[in-house]
């Protein structure tokens, strides 16, 4: 039998993306949950290393995110109302 041919794996050299291109879908992913999860999952799909990495700290980044913005929410949003009537006595 022959032995199977194998199709030749691209190799990548150097950084595809710069440090400041980087740093911006970092940011766009951390002040935009949603945008972060959507560039996250684009870059995810491309086939070279530094992409998957960069789609994967974008995702979660986004990921971080969206559950700090929750956080946030829930403790200025809807605990003051809970607390506030054990505080002020006058609430009533």
């Amino acid at each position: 039998m022959y032995p199977q041919y194998q199709q030749p794996q691209p190799v990548y050299y150097g950084s595809q993306y710069s440090g400041c291109l980087k740093f911006i879908l970092y940011a766009i992913s951390f002040f935009i949950p949603l945008a972060g999860l959507i560039i996250g999952v684009i870059f995810l799909s491309r086939p070279d290393p530094e992409s998957k990495n960069l789609g994967q700290t974008c995702l979660i980044v986004g990921i971080i995110s969206f559950v700090l913005s929750c956080c946030l929410a829930v403790m200025f949003g809807i605990a003051p109302a809970l607390i506030l009537p054990f505080l002020d006595p006058s609430y009533y």
